[in-house]
């Protein structure tokens, strides 16, 4: 049986004879970027609640004004005439005819210039002053991109995300229809049709109801509009779908077709029957087109296979300092080549508050970004925003020197001139793509300034990286090694360690590793890179 899911093409071939209706989309300046960490969104939640009150205000003088009509009114209520015999006795009498003639010539102006007068002007000014600062349409994008990559990352349902549901897990907040609306129009922009359709088909499911009225009125999300894009997000789906491969210019021509005015009402109701069928139909359909997970994807999905007898170990470390005879860490070897380490409760909750306190009142975290061609010879370029950052130089604070010196204890290494803490917090779905931390100079060709740099202003190229849990995180989050295939959850108070760089000081590309979208939570993060030339008397193999 033809599938249900294609029905589109149908619709379109009888309204092709119809004319053309095509959107134009705006793009607007850009401004502070919130999204890209969970402190920073935190501050909107202090700016709405602010707006809140001055809703409030706002009702409460509208109320005393509503009030007042509401009491002219009733001084206008008079016994019903029907006749002109009654209207002519009743103007008959003085008291009643010269009340009647001052107040249209002289009340009736006053109230309507009363009812036209602003309400409560100083509120409304506040509340678009707070406004310049809320977020931008470029933050909005990325926290689209953001949601989008939870869903496509850990493969979540559109009408699931909706009710509440993420990873199997229930929680009590849900989407509105505008919410589903800006979801279904992003990916159509993207030209993701299979991924849209279930966004508009959500939205007109809760555009249903009784917020639907405030929808239409406030915000001018009206059901037809809906229906309108759902139907060409249809169409251009079944194009894709059946010449996947195959990219025509005339397809969006021709989906506009359904869109035109004179064919809403055919469309509405091909529509209406289609959305009447099995929903969970609808979803097996569409995850038979849907593409098969990489293996990254699928390592953040928690479905690799857990090696059955690892040659691997937990013990007390108590080699690297003579402070570890007295206090050793407990450390669980994760891998031999390259190591990798996870070390447990080497953080102290005083620490990571007075961390997470100075980066909040300082205000001074800046955007960090993911980067492409990060792994190849060309010069790695933005991404996407994922995060902020706040960089901790020297041992100004009180903190700096104790998880300085700690690390040393962990790794064995010197990280004496080397103070530098890097506290990170993650946004909406953060995550890192795929990358390595070394830098591979003897490939990358560069200048020979740049190369300068690294070897004296950094010590070389990255031998180690220690990555310090600063927060749990409820889901998401974790840290994949794909060609290893080994998964560290975050873990408040945890270190993990890896080398970049083996025992001859040339790169380990089995280091390669990514940090999996933040589904749940505030994920917080310190850490650091060790350097190669600062070892030379710790591990003088590597010079």
């Amino acid at each position: 049986m033809k599938m249900r899911f294609l029905f589109k093409l149908n619709l379109l071939v009888l309204l092709l004879h119809q004319n053309l209706a095509i959107e134009d989309t705006q793009m607007e300046d850009t401004e502070m970027i919130y999204s890209s960490s969970v402190l920073s969104m935190v501050k909107l939640l202090e700016m709405e609640d602010s707006l809140k009150d001055n809703l409030e205000s706002y009702v409460q003088v509208m109320q005393t004004k509503l009030d007042s009509i509401k009491l002219f009114q009733q001084m206008l209520q008079r016994e019903a005439m029907t006749t002109l015999e009654e209207r002519e006795e009743f103007m008959g009498n003085p008291l009643n005819a010269f009340p009647l003639l001052r107040r249209l010539n002289q009340d009736w102006p006053k109230w309507l210039k009363y009812l036209r007068t602003a309400i409560a002007t100083k509120t409304t000014n506040a509340m678009e002053k707070k406004l310049k600062s809320g977020p931008s349409n470029e933050d909005l994008q990325v926290a689209l991109k953001g949601f989008a990559r939870i869903e496509s990352f850990y493969d979540q349902e559109a009408a699931d995300m909706a009710k509440g549901d993420l990873l199997g897990q229930h929680f009590g907040s849900q989407l509105t229809a505008p919410d589903c609306f800006a979801l279904a129009d992003f990916y159509y922009n993207q030209t993701q049709f299979a991924r849209c359709t279930p966004w508009y088909r959500t939205a007109l499911r809760i555009h249903q109801s009784s917020e639907g009225k405030l929808y239409e009125k406030v915000l001018g999300l009206k059901r037809k509009k809906i229906y309108k894009k759902y139907a060409k997000a249809l169409v251009m789906e079944a194009f894709y779908l059946a010449m996947p491969n195959k990219i025509n210019p005339e397809w969006e021509t021709l989906a506009n077709q359904v869109a035109v005015e004179a064919n809403y009402r055919s469309t509405k109701d091909a529509i209406d029957e289609y959305l009447a069928g099995d929903a969970d139909i609808l979803q097996q359909e569409a995850a038979k087109h849907k593409p098969k997970p990489s293996r990254l994807e699928r390592g953040c999905r928690g479905q690799w296979q857990r090696k059955s007898s690892p040659p691997l170990a937990c013990r007390y470390n108590r080699e690297y300092s003579a402070f570890l005879l007295l206090a050793p860490l407990k450390m669980e070897v994760l891998n031999q080549q390259p190591l990798i380490v996870l070390y447990h409760e080497v953080l102290y909750e005083k620490e990571l508050r007075a961390m997470r306190d100075i980066a909040n009142k300082n205000a001074t975290m800046q955007d960090g970004w993911t980067r492409m061609h990060s792994d190849q010879r060309v010069k790695p370029e933005p991404e996407d925003r994922v995060l902020k950052l706040h960089i901790f130089q020297g041992n100004s604070e009180s903190f700096s020197p104790s998880i300085n010196r700690r690390i040393a204890d962990m790794t064995g290494l010197e990280v004496q001139g080397n103070n530098a803490l890097h506290l990170s917090n993650y946004g909406l779905g953060g995550y890192f793509n795929a990358h390595y931390d070394y830098v591979d100079l003897t490939k990358r060709p560069v200048n020979p300034s740049l190369q300068a740099n690294y070897f004296t202003e950094w010590g070389g190229d990255v031998l180690a990286t220690v990555l310090l849990y600063a927060s749990d995180v409820r889901l998401g989050g974790a840290v994949v090694f794909p060609k290893l295939k080994i998964s560290v959850e975050p873990k408040k108070g945890n270190a993990l360690i890896w080398d970049n760089l083996n025992n001859a000081g040339d790169p380990d590309k089995l280091s390669k590793h990514a940090v999996c979208p933040v589904v749940m939570g505030s994920r917080w993060t310190i850490y650091k890179w060790i350097n190669k030339q600062q070892q030379m008397l710790k591990r003088p193999c590597l010079a």
